[in-house]
């Protein structure tokens, strides 16, 4: 009787080609999960930037306009402020409307978030 034992080359490369495949495939979707968390914090730490340029401007007096910077992560940020209604809106109100858009960018993408403000009218002269 002939009992041979171990592999053959044939059934070697066959494992190895299923076991490379296999490897392939797992590292294929680690890296799609990895970068997809990736983008999803990206969107978080944006969407808290740009909530926290509105409750800033929302603190100061309005300056109209826009403003630019970079945050230390790398991020860039837009500040927009604009009169909000036209003339005779404001005249019709008891107050000032302010039209404020804070915009984060990013190598991956871009976060804007509106808000409208309203503060009292200045004050008018004393004769």
């Amino acid at each position: 009787m002939n009992d041979e034992r171990g592999f053959t080359l044939v059934e070697l490369l066959v494992s190895l080609a299923i076991l490379t495949i296999a490897l392939s495939v797992l590292f294929g979707t680690i890296s799609s999960a990895l970068d997809r968390t990736r983008k999803s914090r990206d969107e978080a730490v944006a969407a808290s930037l740009a909530q926290s340029l509105l409750a800033r401007a929302t603190v100061a007096p309005p300056v109209l306009g826009e403003t630019y910077g970079t945050y230390a992560n790398g991020f860039r940020w837009q500040l927009a402020v604009r009169p909000y209604g036209n003339a005779a809106d404001a005249k019709a109100w008891h107050v000032s409307a302010y039209q404020m858009r804070a915009t984060v960018l990013w190598p991956g993408g871009t976060r804007s978030l509106s808000a409208l403000r309203l503060t009292p009218p200045p004050p008018k002269p004393q004769p």
